[in-house]
């Protein structure tokens, strides 16, 4: 069996990795027979086999959908090599892809008829080729920072001319000088959907489509998108799903066959910075020594974590894990704190936390994003209709009644206490020497922030500093 390996003060931590468990809550796996053999079968193989070996007295389900009389044949050979895994195999001929997701919460209806709808979807994963039947794509600039910090204090990672919209450096600069910019970041997805942890104020809750998980297996249909991109691009992996919670469910049992690593290698070869966060842990069979990862950790105190953070890891499980990350050749790092929310005996609860901080990572940390807590429009009432009043309660007191920059947030005058309140924090435990950044702040407030030497200027989680990326762009290709 895998073991992992934590530093924490001078003890060490042994145990299977942190988010495996959580593979144990699926009841039905669902797979795209187009990804059902060659390297992306295996990735499947392992998954349900690990699956089979968390709960052997209750196996999983299997879903198998084709959408052609090839993917039929694939589909059936298939079905024959899995079914040893699983309690049943589930055979679908669909007409589109499109009918996927209702064609397995019917199935989950009739096998599981008692569950609660709303934890039906939690149980569901899908495995998926990315782009269906088409050509996939992984990899888009994202564009709705305007208006806030992402939009206006980041690096120009797109361009818009009338309804195109292009990654910058991949046409002439003729084209480019003649077009929009765009600030932000780009936005790699192959794990799509809430994740395990399933933060009560995640804001995927409020996206369509992204209650179900699912993770696209044809990762190597990804290289014609990495070659077209510029030395020293970043690649943020997980804005819209869970990739390093989910990575343990397909590693078997020798430390093979990580997403995450795969993601890595491609990438790095090819001179791109990936980056991941997480609030699981990083592994140790990930090999990062001569890889592009810029690793983050999202971090609350225990207290925080265990009421809106339910799936997570316990905060000195993340931090060792980033430590483990950074001692064992990570390019860069950076924690992403909070969202802050005063619960009751928060203060000494942060307190607690900063002295995990100070101890776990010390002068190895070199810069924190406080994460504020801001909502979308809709999520306020998606909050209420779905959780207990005791959770959203602490959340909405913290917001003003009015949208500033596209989202609901705490004042300024508020905002600015909170990021204060952090810069003593560091102070007071020894870390002095870490740089805070705004996430998704109004440019404005920001403006203020920074003037008041609460907050430093950029790079936030999602980048590298100007200075590292000019010198990837005129180093050697990594050698792996």
């Amino acid at each position: 069996m895998m073991t992992q390996h934590i530093t924490c003060g001078k003890e060490r931590m042994l145990g299977e990795p942190s988010m495996l468990r959580r593979l144990a809550e699926i009841d039905l796996v669902v797979l795209d027979a187009a990804v059902a053999s060659g390297v992306a079968g295996e990735r499947a193989t392992r998954l349900l086999a690990n699956r089979r070996r968390l709960a052997p007295a209750r196996p999983a389900h299997l879903l198998l959908h084709a959408h052609s009389r090839q993917e039929e044949e694939q589909a059936r050979g298939a079905a024959e090599r899995l079914a040893p895994l699983v309690a049943a195999v589930h055979l679908r001929r669909l007409g589109s892809r499109s009918e996927v997701a209702r064609e397995a919460l019917t199935l989950h209806r009739q096998l599981w008829p008692a569950e609660d709808e709303a934890r039906r979807k939690a149980r569901l994963l899908l495995l998926i080729r990315r782009g269906g039947a088409g050509t996939p794509q992984f990899i888009a600039p994202f564009v709705g920072g305007a208006g806030t910090t992402c939009g206006a204090w980041t690096p120009i990672v797109a361009y818009r001319r009338g309804r195109q919209i292009w990654i910058a450096g991949t046409r002439s600069r003729e084209e480019e000088r003649e077009a929009e910019p765009i600030r932000g970041f780009l936005r790699g997805n192959y794990a799509q959907g809430v994740c395990p942890v399933e933060c009560s104020f995640c804001y995927l809750r409020g996206l369509q489509g992204m209650g179900l998980k699912s993770v696209a297996l044809n990762l190597e249909d990804v290289i014609p998108e990495l070659d077209r991109l510029p030395r020293g691009s970043v690649v943020n992996w997980a804005e819209l799903g869970g990739p390093v919670e989910e990575d343990p469910w397909f590693v078997d049992e020798q430390g093979r066959g990580s997403l995450v690593q795969t993601i890595l290698d491609l990438s790095s070869a090819r001179g791109i910075v990936s980056f991941f966060l997480t609030k699981g842990v990083y592994e140790p069979y990930l090999q990062l020594d001569g890889r592009l990862a810029l690793v983050a950790i999202s971090l609350n105190p225990a207290a925080i974590s265990a009421q809106f953070e339910p799936g997570g890891a316990l905060p000195e499980e993340r931090l060792g894990g980033l430590a483990w990350a950074i001692d064992h050749g990570a390019f860069d790092h950076t924690i992403r704190l909070g969202p802050i929310i005063p619960v009751a005996g928060y203060r000494a609860a942060y307190h607690e936390l900063f002295v995990q901080i100070r101890d776990i990572l010390g002068p190895r940390l070199k810069r924190i994003t406080v994460d504020i807590l801001r909502f979308s429009p809709q999520m306020p009432r998606l909050l209420k209709s779905s959780l207990p009043e005791e959770q959203v309660a602490p959340l909405l007191a913290e917001l003003e009644p009015e949208v500033v920059a596209h989202k609901y947030r705490p004042s300024a005058a508020r905002q600015q206490r909170l990021y204060q309140w952090v810069r003593l924090l560091l102070e007071r435990y020894g870390l002095g020497q870490v740089q805070t950044t705004p996430c998704k702040a109004d440019p404005r407030e920001a403006l203020q922030f920074l003037k008041a030497g609460v907050i430093s200027s950029m790079p936030c989680a999602c980048h590298i500093s100007y200075r590292l990326r000019a010198q990837l762009q005129h180093s050697p290709l990594p050698t792996l």
